[in-house]
């Protein structure tokens, strides 16, 4: 336990404390076979971003019709905003109404932060959702 605190102590100057980060849905296409979406992460701190890796659980109402593939937004600076886009094979694109993205890394500096922590730091955008 003393081990772990002393891990989150060391994580906890290279965060940012009052952080906000803005995921939304920029675009929904079509390539090929895949139901494409375009996200834009929006970075309001002062801080830059390193990572935020993650993939999306795609939604009509309660039924989960796709996961996309994962992708990352990387070096995100203060104040900036990147696009990224997920690609999700066989999914009805047109009939998604609910996109539950999936945090798998999420690092500021040279330090990963705990995915219960970066998830705190992200104001979602419907029809965009953090998912559980």
């Amino acid at each position: 336990m003393r081990i772990l605190f002393a891990a989150i102590l060391a994580v906890a100057p290279a965060m940012p404390t009052f952080a906000d980060y803005r995921l939304e849905l920029i675009d929904t296409g079509q390539r090929a076979y895949y139901c494409t979406a375009t996200i834009r992460l929006t970075n309001a701190t002062q801080t830059p971003l390193t990572e935020l890796s993650g993939y999306f659980l795609l939604h009509i109402g309660n039924e989960q019709v796709g996961r996309s593939k994962g992708t990352w937004f990387l070096n995100v600076p203060a104040g900036g905003s990147a696009d990224a886009v997920f690609e999700t094979p066989n999914a009805p694109c047109e009939s998604v109404d609910r996109y539950d993205y999936v945090i798998g890394a999420c690092r500021f500096g040279k330090n990963f932060a705990a995915v219960e922590e970066c998830a705190a730091l992200i104001a979602p955008t419907a029809p965009v959702v953090l998912s559980e």
